[in-house]
């Protein structure tokens, strides 16, 4: 009696000990995976090609693409200039990437913090809180954004913190709670605005609690309060610098700013799956759903979710209507990248895992009664997912990657001073706008080269913009790349980043990783 006594107050000093330590810890063993094998510059891994986008929006102090991100970018621009100073010559890129490590282990370390408050035995939370946090952490689709130049591990964090102000986050006065929720909200929607999918979840939690806070003005009145910070962000699109190459916000006009707001440019792929491709995507959805933790991992998860149905009601639904939305939107969003959007999904799949464990641990222990089978359990998780890391690694690390760079390096070594670079595709777009206007190692070998993109001549704001920084291109004011082309063939070096119209393909020569203009 006295053995036990003993253990379970060492187990509850061990707690009290460790509270704040284990979210840290977490994050820092995170935070060194993430940095080992993040790419070791510029990237187009993982579907990071809009890294340099978003950097060289940054380092202009222009805006990236829609849905322009203001949270992100001014974030980023902090932690550029950060890393400056403790990190000076260091590879600017590289420094992105870190940012997408930094906010992705920050979300481990918070998974920690909300699975031992959602767990219902306090004194033994810390390692199913552990076994979340290392199941999360080595997720492909988190870890695969967590080492590029990419808005979505930081759109991962702010999800996970709206799910601790609903679940988790006890203030004295019920209706202070809005203040919270609207403060997270708000910059969500500044940073990804499909933080959306996640508020019916949240209008439920809340329609259900005993202290029933909607029905409270204060609440909505405190939640109004804490939107407006977040949203008052998207203001700066009409302070970004005049004269920023990277601005797709344009003369910063009302039109402009909710042209790109709204994401008007990318709204054509919003439930535009045609419907032979539905089953196609839905497998897509399903495998992307098992690869997270393998298929003994997901039946794992869904007996955490069985769980929550039996003991947890309320976690269930809340489960279901946070589940649902995403994936929905995931699978009719018609891009090849849109498995992302599945980030705070497979969070909560994470969620799950320790509570299905300690379910297949009763069912056990029903069966073959011995105490621990739940801790052996856990631990054996624990380790398991450390040796899955360990076979992950030589695949997911990108610290050799180099295609993005290759490309860079060779358009800088065959560019010539004066030149027209016409390009297209996002990739080799936004490469050279980071080579420009980020790294600036273009303009510096090849001073007065020209970008311009063939894809987004279609939009005014480009138009007026390639008038605005290349004043004296010819051709530029009829806003034709064609009439560009034909201008400027014979007077100025001219080249593709890919075979596109205006040039044919018999016009053009590959130069490394370019095409000269030869007709």
């Amino acid at each position: 009696m006295t053995v036990r006594h003993n253990s379970r107050e060492i187990q509850r000093r061990l707690v009290s000990y460790t509270g704040p330590a284990a979210p840290l810890l977490a994050a820092g063993l995170a935070f060194l995976l993430y940095g080992y094998t993040a790419a070791p510059g510029l990237t187009w891994a993982n579907y990071g090609a809009d890294g340099g986008d978003l950097l060289a929006a940054a380092l202009t102090n222009g805006t990236p693409h829609p849905t322009g991100y203001p949270l992100y970018t001014l974030l980023l621009q902090g932690w550029l200039a950060l890393l400056n100073i403790c990190l000076p010559g260091s590879d600017l890129a590289w420094r992105g990437n870190l940012f997408s490590a930094l906010a992705a282990s920050l979300s481990v370390g918070l998974t920690v913090h909300v699975v031992r408050h959602l767990w219902p035995r306090r004194e033994t939370s810390l390692l199913p809180a552990l076994v979340a946090a290392a199941a999360w952490m080595t997720a492909p689709l988190l870890w695969g954004q967590a080492i590029i130049t990419e808005v979505y591990a930081l759109h991962g964090l702010l999800c996970i913190g709206f799910f601790w102000a609903t679940v988790v986050y006890r203030p004295r006065q019920p209706e202070t709670r809005g203040l919270l929720l609207g403060a997270l909200l708000g910059l969500g929607a500044a940073h990804h605005v499909t933080i959306g999918l996640l508020v019916p979840g949240v209008l439920y939690w809340l329609w259900r609690a005993e202290e029933q806070p909607m029905r409270r003005p204060r609440f909505w009145l405190l939640l109004a309060a804490g939107l407006l910070p977040g949203l008052l962000l998207y203001s700066r699109f009409t302070l970004t610098a005049p004269g920023a190459p990277v601005n797709w916000a344009g003369d910063g006009s009302a039109q402009d700013i909710w042209w790109l707001v709204s994401g008007a440019a990318y709204r054509r792929y919003l439930f535009a799956l045609p419907p032979g491709e539905v089953l196609t995507k839905t497998a897509r959805w399903a495998l992307t759903i098992t690869s997270q933790f393998t298929p003994f991992g997901l039946a794992l998860c869904l007996a955490g979710l069985y769980r929550w149905d039996r003991v947890a009601g309320r976690l269930r639904s809340l489960s279901l209507l946070w589940v649902l939305p995403v994936s929905l939107y995931a699978i009719s969003y018609h891009t090849a990248d849109s498995e992302v959007y599945l980030l705070p999904v497979v969070w909560l799949m994470a969620v799950w895992l320790p509570f299905g464990v300690e379910e297949v641990a009763e069912w056990i222990t029903a069966r073959r009664p011995q105490a621990g089978w739940a801790r052996m359990a856990l631990g054996a998780s624990l380790v398991g997912l450390i040796l899955l890391t360990g076979l992950r690694l030589p695949a997911f690390s990108l610290a050799e990657d180099g295609t993005a760079r290759q490309f860079v390096a060779e358009a800088v070594r065959v560019a010539e001073p004066g030149s027209i670079i016409f390009s297209s595709a996002d990739a080799e777009t936004f490469a050279l706008w980071y080579a420009a206007w980020g790294s600036g190692e273009l303009l510096e070998a090849a001073p007065g080269t020209a970008l311009v993109n063939v894809a987004l001549l279609q939009f005014g704001w480009y138009r007026a913009l390639l008038h605005r920084i290349y004043p004296n291109l010819a051709g530029v004011e009829t806003g034709e790349a064609g009439a560009i082309l034909q201008a400027n063939a014979g007077q100025r070096p001219i080249f593709f980043s890919e075979i596109v119209p205006p040039a044919q393909a018999d016009q053009l020569q590959p130069v490394g990783s370019l095409w000269r203009y030869s007709p």
